[in-house]
């Protein structure tokens, strides 16, 4: 079990604000890609996104409305990315080192 003190719950979500504000001034592609880059550091590839999102998409309880099933199976994406980072901030900075892609 992981224990998440108030500073890694702070710290979690202070890095997802970062990330998810960065991503609103990106284009569409590059905040994409962006998320993408960010799953993939934590080992969830195409592969196991596509899992996710379909084990996510069971989880809607709205069915026959597509708009409706895409925005929340894109919430529940990224609570699960917010989730993420939050665990991350729970373990000591030497112990889970996420590799920081270059910004230019």
């Amino acid at each position: 079990m992981i224990q998440i003190s108030e500073d890694a719950l702070r710290d979690g979500c202070e890095r997802a604000h970062d990330l998810f504000l960065l991503n609103r001034l990106r284009a569409h592609d590059e905040a994409a890609e962006s998320f993408d880059a960010v799953y993939s550091a934590f080992g969830i590839d195409g592969e196991m996104r596509v899992e996710l999102r379909d084990a996510l998409n069971e989880l809607v309880p709205v069915k026959g409305a597509p708009v409706i099933e895409a925005t929340a199976v894109a919430s529940m994406l990224a609570g699960v990315l917010v989730g993420l980072l939050i665990a991350d901030s729970s373990f000591p900075a030497e112990e889970l080192d996420l590799p920081v892609a270059d910004a230019s």
